[in-house]
């Protein structure tokens, strides 16, 4: 099915999101992926949920949240920058965190979607839940394909990446109740 908030030729080659669609729902999956990184570790979980209600922690509660995600794996450069990004969004957004409600909805709808395509599900979560970029999802792909040039893998998980979050945005915009052609300008000309 082609969307009418795609632009791209009509042979369906070039499908992709126009840029408040794709700053939206790429809003939505960075929150998504905050929301379930935090819920990985239920015991860092109370931390976060206590810095984001009172922005008052103290070093006792800050030292089990990073031993208890020391153990689920995460190195401690890796928790800074987390942390530091974390901090760093949360003075320029008040969209940086979600609610539990908003982030069961979201895992919910991106659940749904991707039920039948677990690789498409796969390059979310390492772009959104592990912080990984394209180039580095890129390179792990050419290194499972070595028979196929870099440049081709990157194309590949830019578009891959580009499709899942086309797929997403109508029930993502659906599931919040909100229009789904809300970005069209009043002049502009709606293609379908």
């Amino acid at each position: 099915m082609i969307y009418p908030s795609t632009t791209g030729k009509a042979d369906g080659k070039d499908l992709r999101l126009r840029t408040l669609e794709s700053v939206w729902i790429q809003g939505k999956l960075k929150m998504w992926g905050r929301w379930s990184a935090i819920n990985s570790s239920p015991k860092a979980a109370d931390m976060f949920k206590r810095l984001l209600g009172k922005y008052v922690v103290n070093q006792d509660d800050l030292s089990k949240a990073l031993k208890a995600l020391r153990k689920k794996g995460c190195s401690s450069k890796e928790l800074e920058s987390w942390v530091n990004d974390m901090l760093q969004g949360s003075r320029h957004s008040s969209l940086v965190f979600c609610t539990d409600d908003e982030g069961l909805i979201m895992d919910k709808v991106i659940a749904s979607v991707f039920r039948k395509s677990p690789r498409l599900l796969r390059i979310l979560e390492k772009r959104y839940q592990e912080k990984m970029s394209l180039r580095e999802i890129a390179e792990e792909f050419n290194e499972s394909h070595p028979d196929l040039s870099f440049m081709t893998c990157r194309r590949r998980i830019d578009a891959w990446a580009g499709m899942a979050e086309l797929m997403l945005y109508r029930p993502m915009s659906d599931a919040f109740d909100l229009n789904s052609e809300r970005f069209y300008l009043q002049n502009e000309p709606v293609t379908g």
